[in-house]
């Protein structure tokens, strides 16, 4: 089979409780709201900024904003919390993953190697790998076996405050290279998971921890190698 640079070849989802890993590929899938993501401060889980252009959490330690209504400006104590939205952005509950694409350059190859090391340290060293070809019909799996409607879709990166929403992030996050699932909507301050499961499991979509090679075609030369160790 015949490659071409940035060929989409797959998802990881890394683990660090093999058990959670154990419990995907069985048939459970679970989704988080965003609001726990803002309210983490777990190094590259973490997220103030979650889905949404701006949010304010006393609780979080954040400074006092202010906020004006029709030129009458609300006491600062009396703000329990704020959360502003981009365009029709809404909140949903959200499965994440990582996109695998072929690197075009070697540049591009070091950079991936680089975050995949960075997010094994974050993430842990068990992996979960959707195939390519195993997308769509996990996909539509997903949209079978959930209650709530769906949608999907590689995450995007900006600098600009005005362009975050649930799929697109600051660029900080960009090592990431997210490709998110999306359930219904959710209420800002939800903390509840959305857990379903598929009585099937998803072994036939799902791989834990299977040797990934990138190498040239005699095999003699390995650009990428990616194993549990």
């Amino acid at each position: 089979m015949s490659f071409v640079p940035n060929q989409f070849l797959g998802l990881i989802k890394f683990f660090k409780n093999e058990s959670y890993l154990d419990a995907l590929i069985s048939g459970c899938f679970h989704c988080t709201p965003p609001e726990r993501y803002r309210l983490n401060e777990e190094k590259g889980i973490g997220d103030k900024y979650e889905s949404c252009f701006f949010s304010y959490r006393p609780d979080r330690g954040d400074e006092k904003i202010i906020i004006k209504v029709a030129d009458h400006e609300i006491n600062p104590d009396d703000i329990v919390s704020a959360t502003i939205f981009n365009r029709n952005d809404r909140d949903s509950w959200m499965h994440c993953w990582s996109i695998f694409r072929l690197p075009p350059d070697e540049l591009a190859l070091q950079r991936f190697k680089d975050d995949i090391v960075r997010m094994q340290s974050e993430f842990g060293n068990n992996y979960a790998f959707i195939h390519a070809h195993n997308l769509k019909p996990f996909v539509q799996r997903l949209t079978e076996t959930s209650e709530k409607k769906m949608y999907c879709g590689e995450v995007k990166y900006s600098q600009y405050k005005n362009d975050w929403g649930n799929l697109c992030k600051s660029l900080d996050f960009s090592y990431q290279r997210e490709y998110r699932f999306l359930f219904g909507e959710c209420e800002t301050s939800e903390m509840d998971f959305y857990i379903f499961h598929d009585p099937n499991g998803f072994d036939d979509y799902i791989q834990k921890n299977p040797e990934i090679k990138l190498e040239n075609k005699d095999k003699k030369i390995t650009w990428f190698q990616l194993l549990n160790k």
